[in-house]
């Protein structure tokens, strides 16, 4: 498995210090080495500055309108968007910029095998239907009952809870995915891609120039993930999602597939009445 780290977007030594995290010191570069390709970088983006400026959206096709009128009705769509405004749009993958300094590639390249045409575009990047769950685990019975689930998508989660007093107590917990849809941020008159980093390489590497995505306006810079430096972000020569695709601009390194657990453990205890609720 591998992934892709950027250049330049943090310092050498933190740059360094993740990719022998992520391998072995035979695959690392030397520190002289990830200077001197981290300035060479950082050089490059500030020759192209005109990069940074976003391209216009462009307004979804009408042939577009079932498809998002289906994903505009999803109670998850609602959930994640109703509180401010947005609309839909085609963003040009050239005038993205990221706000994550490594990417799973080898995950952007399976992707890719779900974005033949324009109709499974759009359902990658703005799906209409709820997409499988891939969790695995179940409920243990007896005197400490618990469930216990894992999963390798890390966008599965607990998303509700719901209490039932009649005919008996009972309490159910929603586990589905998030962050399902490519969103990016209108800030400053430059696109950021705020999620669906992966879909949108896939795209590319597809030689796709568009995006379908939700796209929102805002002018607070809190608006983007605290995932890297707001100067690499908010600079002259931010990072651009296609740079994933540019050997100039990253490492490779080995990518260790993580497994996440959710595990619901009810607890019973007792505890001294306050005095405040004495009667």
């Amino acid at each position: 498995m591998q992934g892709r780290y950027l250049l330049g977007v943090t310092a050498a030594e933190e740059t360094l210090a993740f990719l022998r995290r992520a391998g072995d010191e035979g695959g690392v570069p030397s520190a002289e080495e990830l200077a001197l390709r981290t300035a060479r970088a950082q050089g490059l983006r500030l020759q192209r500055p005109a990069s940074v400026t976003a391209a216009g959206a462009e307004p979804v096709p009408e042939r577009w309108r079932p498809h998002l009128e289906r994903v505009a009705a999803r109670p998850l769509f609602q959930r994640l968007y109703s509180a401010r405004p947005w609309q839909f749009a085609a963003v040009p993958l050239g005038s993205l910029l990221t706000v994550q300094p490594h990417l799973h590639f080898a995950y952007a390249q399976a992707r890719l095998r779900a974005a033949g045409g324009e109709a499974e575009a759009l359902e990658l990047c703005l799906p209409a239907e709820p997409e499988p769950l891939e969790l695995w685990g179940g409920v243990s019975e007896g005197d400490s009952p618990s469930a216990s689930f894992y999963t390798f998508d890390p966008n599965v989660q607990i998303t509700a809870a719901r209490l039932q007093l009649q005919p008996q107590l009972s309490i159910t917990f929603t586990i589905s995915k998030t962050a399902l849809f490519l969103h990016a941020v209108r800030l400053g008159g430059r696109l950021y891609l705020k999620n669906g980093s992966h879909r949108a390489v896939a795209l590319a590497l597809r030689g796709a120039e568009y995006a379908p995505c939700v796209l929102a306006d805002s002018d607070d810079p809190d608006d983007l993930p605290a995932l890297l430096p707001r100067r690499a972000l908010l600079g002259p020569a931010p990072p651009r999602l296609l740079e994933f695709l540019d050997p100039d601009f990253y490492v490779a390194h080995p990518w260790r597939d993580r497994v996440k657990f959710i595990r619901l453990v009810p607890e019973e205890f007792f505890s001294p009445v306050p005095e405040t609720a004495r009667p």
